[in-house]
């Protein structure tokens, strides 16, 4: 292809920075390429391994999904499928990569991944100031969490579009990479919203992570729901605990738990 992978212009040989235009018409495609997949083939496929370069671009930055060696296709009436972990790590949705149950969610997640690369610039699995390991979604959650979505966006992007539009990919890249595997959308809604007025819906609150400080465990646990609003002041999110409340309602958890992500 003649402008390479996705990789090789966000972290390859290529020096100038891609422009908002050229990333969100290579977002658009990878969307509609992978509901594609997951709606229009018959039998429908899972790709299993969607990550930036996989994503070949044409001389037109039209994007293209490559690399079928890990695809599996979808019987009829099944659900999901429980098989070999296989992929690239930082890209795994966590119930595949722990459990080898594979759904399209598992596509799902992979692709909230790439956008989070794409709009941010940074590596699914990249090392922080203070050399520690992180994933780029754990990064992009904390700052949604704090009402920061457009910090996510990487910095000296050309062109850069509407505050609103940029926040809204954060937000439905955020939805896409979320750990539990039933708040993640389907590849259809997720083209829905970044094609047209579609509203993000609530993003729910993540599992406690299972090395957590103290304030973020009675910060779960002494709250039903957390109300954040954006920076720029588009929308309000409501994000739903995982962790129920006991009847006492003094706030405390009757017993204390964590998950992993």
């Amino acid at each position: 292809m003649k402008n390479g992978s996705l990789h090789d212009h966000l972290f390859g040989t290529f020096d100038q920075k891609l422009s908002w235009p050229i990333r969100q018409r290579i977002a658009l495609g990878t969307a509609r390429g992978l509901a594609y997949l997951h709606y229009g083939a018959q039998p429908s496929i899972i790709h299993r391994d969607i990550k930036a370069n996989n994503i070949l671009l044409d001389e037109e930055f039209e994007a293209k999904v490559a690399d079928f060696g890990l695809a599996k296709f979808t019987p009829e009436g099944m659900t999901h499928m429980s098989t070999r972990v296989a992929g690239t790590m930082g890209y795994l949705a966590p119930e595949y990569a722990l459990y080898g149950q594979l759904t399209e969610k598992s596509d799902v997640y992979s692709f909230g991944v790439v956008l989070l690369e794409l709009l941010s610039g940074k590596k699914a699995l990249h090392v922080t100031n203070d050399n520690q390991p992180s994933l780029v979604t754990d990064w992009a959650w904390s700052l949604v969490r704090e009402g920061k979505g457009l910090d996510v966006i990487e910095d000296g992007m050309p062109e850069k579009g509407p505050s609103e539009v940029l926040e809204k990919y954060v937000l439905v890249a955020v939805l896409c990479s979320h750990p539990q595997l039933y708040a993640r959308p389907t590849m259809d809604q997720v083209v829905k919203m970044l094609e047209t007025d579609l509203v993000v819906p609530s993003i729910p609150e993540r599992p406690i992570p299972l090395v957590a400080e103290m304030d973020d465990i009675e910060r779960y646990s002494s709250s039903g729901s957390i109300q954040l609003s954006s920076s720029g002041g588009f929308q309000s999110f409501t994000m739903e605990s995982s962790l129920p409340r006991d009847r006492n309602g003094d706030g405390e958890s009757s017993g204390s738990r964590t998950e992993g992500r």
